[in-house]
């Protein structure tokens, strides 16, 4: 297969090849032999009519908690959603040690004492609908408009960011070497970073993803932009501030031991 097939592609113009969170798959560089096609961005949910202004800081979190122990909780690694949280709460507050403290601190104030946590982010996502819990978190930064919609949750439910910004992911396609069909699949890849179908998968109608790609490399008649949606939706947030990249992935397995033997036991 060809080097780079991914930069060559035609609508690959509009992608910033350059930005940490695209030219990097957990830290693995790309080297355009990846092609982005849609974002990831993990979001807070809480519901108004037990928050009337949600914690921004982790320590103003801890704050929350201790004020009002039993209603925050969060699924525990290895579940997907819990292990994203924990790797947030380590780089905002600075490497492993700093993180498992703090989550060491959180725990006497969970949901249960934190004798008991989810096991999946259904389990928390059930607490949250039944106002057990005050928060949720999902790394698809439209579930609380989806889950609205659906009766999941109520109508009182809001989006917010704790640290400034979101940690975001991208999901890729690519090719490998013993494909039938290369050019066919070329022409898949360029279709998903088409102006069109990336604001298609913005659209909380529809998916309500970030886009990946760079607004300002567009036709100004094919802007890709968050805010048309945003204005008339309490549910999805119209910036998801200063983005934070993922940790390299050999740490997942690494982070996950450390929590369950420091935090969970």
């Amino acid at each position: 297969m060809r080097k780079n097939w991914a930069r060559a592609l035609p609508n690959s113009r509009y992608v910033d090849w350059g930005a940490p969170i695209i030219n990097r798959d957990f830290q693995v560089p790309v080297e355009g032999q990846e092609s982005p096609w849609e974002g990831a961005a993990f979001v807070f949910g809480y519901n108004t009519t037990q928050v009337s202004s949600p914690p921004t800081s982790f320590p103003a979190l801890l704050a929350w908690a201790k004020a009002h122990p039993g209603h925050f909780s969060y699924p525990a690694p290895p579940d997907f959603t819990g292990a994203a949280f924990v790797r947030q709460v380590i780089q905002r507050l600075g490497g492993v040690s700093q993180g498992l403290r703090y989550l060491k601190e959180l725990k006497p104030y969970q949901y249960e004492h934190g004798r008991v946590f989810p096991t999946s982010i259904d389990e928390l996502d059930q607490l949250f609908a039944n106002n057990q819990v005050a928060f949720d978190m999902s790394y698809n930064a439209n579930f609380l408009d989806l889950a609205v919609k659906t009766d999941k949750f109520p109508s009182t439910v809001r989006p917010f960011l704790i640290g400034g910004g979101a940690l975001e992911n991208t999901s890729y396609v690519t090719i490998p070497a013993n494909a039938a069909d290369t050019a066919g699949a070329e022409v898949v890849a360029n279709l998903l970073l088409s102006p069109k179908l990336q604001a298609d998968l913005a659209n909380p109608a529809i998916l309500g993803m970030p886009s990946v790609l760079d607004g300002s490399k567009l036709p100004a008649a094919s802007a890709v932009s968050r805010e048309h949606s945003t204005a008339t939706d309490p549910y999805l947030l119209a910036s998801l501030g200063e983005p934070l990249t993922e940790l390299p992935a050999s740490q997942d397995e690494p982070i996950e031991k450390a929590w369950t033997r420091m935090v969970l036991r």
